[in-house]
């Protein structure tokens, strides 16, 4: 298909469209966090009275639906011919990773009376298998002898009560990988996509951090810095906007291409850090098992279908917080939704991640690691686990801070030094990412990201870091903070790494523990534990 049919086709689109927008979501600026606790991204959204309808609530109501076919399809199954033209083979934007399949068994069990056969996906853990049917571990058939915490191969088959709640949307809809930053994020060529398409989005630009940004160029800022699929968020802005292939009437003075109206929320970049939230509220809630409904944006709920995958949830997510039930399956999955949207931009996504494997494999463990400073040296914890991005990320990042003695948010002349050997993927804008298997890319493998590094003798990319190599000196660059320190997180595959669960962050033997509150925790090892607080408290400090 050449590149005039596809605009025709998106011509033909979007004039199926409705031209209205969702007049929702209020907004109020976060408050200062505690300790020297660290915020992302620099502008935060957060929720008032008016927007909680995108927040997650209590189980809903049971709804009558057919029980669930819990087999999961090697892909999706795809709408019939799309806006009346035969298409072609999409364009090639992407040349596969060389990347081996992962081997999956088969996936049998002679089932229980009243179960229903589940197999196993990417990252999947049993606890959370058992938090999204709602049942208990101990009532899944074929779970004994199995960790409860420990990631499961993919297709282990389990035997599951039948549901007693009603879930409507069960259709798989989006591989993991794309919705992540992952193995083949970074051969996404997002500018030259916009280069070729000449829409609006071609000459689109923000002054963002002292600099000028194109639409592209903030597309993969925004899904770099987040670890958000880049192919997702621009097919979502032609979607909202028709930006990429059109040129609407009102598009210059269009500061919410995405439709989302807010409040203090203006402009691509503003909302594509919302949309990025969003969607990592969906996946890591999904993911960790705390996530059981969809919230639509007329504040009514359904329960989410207990065997999809952490990526189709997040898109489900994102999509009822625009759309009500009258319109949300349509939206998504119709013949002119998003998913057959996207499909048309860029070929079948479960077909192309099918060489990747697992996002997420059994057997996983965190690469032996030390602490961020040198050795010989006294830092502070000064944050426990907390976010590792932005809101939605799960709780895998921890803050140390030197012992100074120099207050406010000042250049540390103490060094942060790197974990791990790997080579410099980034250094930027305060961030640091270390990829330790290095390839060179950042959605492969182990990835550290250092956070709130100044750019004086911070690390350039392209640089081999040995262990204990020199990486920068901590600041508040990059985020908020209330004081100088060091903020640093761990990605798989492009997903970020909770402090807890099946890989646990560890750091010269000591591991981290979550405490009750957000920023809370401790660090424990051969029965000692160092706690957060202010780093004027020796309780918070630990020597390397």
């Amino acid at each position: 298909m050449n590149s005039e049919s596809i605009q025709k086709a998106k011509q033909r689109f979007h004039l199926f469209r409705s031209g209205s927008k969702p007049l929702w979501l209020g907004v109020l600026l976060p408050g200062l966090l505690a300790l020297s606790g660290c915020n992302f991204p620099r502008v935060d959204i957060q929720a008032t009275s008016d927007y909680l309808f995108l927040q997650q609530t209590q189980v809903a109501a049971s709804i009558a639906t057919p029980p669930l076919d819990l087999v999961q399809p090697v892909q999706t199954i795809m709408p019939t011919p799309l806006f009346e033209y035969n298409q072609a083979t999409p364009l090639p934007l992407e040349t596969p990773l060389p990347v081996e399949p992962t081997p999956t068994g088969s996936c049998q069990l002679e089932l229980e009376p009243g179960k229903q056969l589940y197999c196993s996906q990417s990252g999947d853990r049993l606890s959370v298998i058992a938090a999204h049917f709602r049942v208990s571990p101990d009532q899944i058939q074929g779970s004994k002898g199995l960790d409860p915490k420990a990631i499961l191969p993919v297709n282990t088959p389990l035997g599951l009560p039948k549901p007693t709640f009603g879930s409507t949307y069960s259709q798989p809809g989006f591989p993991d990988n794309e919705v992540l930053y992952s193995q083949d994020s970074a051969a996404s060529n997002i500018s030259a996509y916009v280069e070729q398409s000449q829409g609006y989005l071609k000459q689109y630009g923000e002054y963002l951090y002292g600099g000028w940004y194109s639409g592209a160029e903030i597309i993969e800022l925004v899904a770099l810095e987040t670890s958000t699929n880049p192919r997702l968020l621009l097919s979502l802005v032609e979607f909202q906007s028709n930006w990429l292939y059109g040129y609407p009437e009102d598009a210059e003075e269009d500061i919410s291409p995405l439709n989302y109206d807010a409040v203090g929320v203006e402009g691509l970049y503003a909302e594509l850090q919302v949309a990025a939230r969003e969607l990592s509220r969906g996946f890591y809630g999904w993911r960790e098992g705390t996530l059981q409904n969809l919230t639509f944006r007329d504040e009514t709920t359904t329960a989410i279908s207990p065997g999809l995958n952490p990526g189709t949830v997040a898109v489900q997510y994102l999509f009822a917080g625009l759309y009500t039930p009258a319109s949300f399956a349509e939206k998504l999955y119709g013949p002119n939704g998003y998913l057959a949207f996207h499909s048309i931009l860029f070929g079948d996504a479960w077909v192309r991640v099918a060489s990747f494997g697992s996002v997420m494999p059994a057997g996983l463990s965190q690469p032996t690691l030390s602490l961020p400073f040198p050795i010989g040296e006294t830092w502070a914890l000064t944050s426990g686990p907390h976010i590792t991005w932005q809101y939605g990320t799960p709780r895998g990042a921890l803050d140390f801070a030197p012992l100074d003695d120099l207050p406010g948010c000042i250049i540390s002349p103490n060094w942060a030094v790197a974990s791990a050997p790997g080579l410099v993927v980034r250094s930027d804008r305060g961030a640091v990412a270390i990829d330790l298997d290095g390839d060179g890319n950042e959605g492969t493998g182990w990835v550290l990201i250092y956070m709130h590094i100044t750019p004086d003798e911070r690390v350039s990319v392209g640089t081999w870091l040995n262990q204990d190599g020199l990486v920068g000196h901590p600041s508040c660059e990059g985020g908020y903070a209330t004081g100088t320190h060091l903020h640093l997180a761990r990605k798989y595959n492009g997903e970020w790494i909770h402090a807890e669960g099946p890989l646990p962050f560890i750091l010269d033997g000591w591991q981290a523990v979550v405490g009750p509150p957000n920023y809370g925790g401790r660090l424990v090892r051969d029965g000692q534990e160092v706690l957060v607080g202010p780093s004027s408290k020796e309780y918070t400090w630990i020597r390397r």
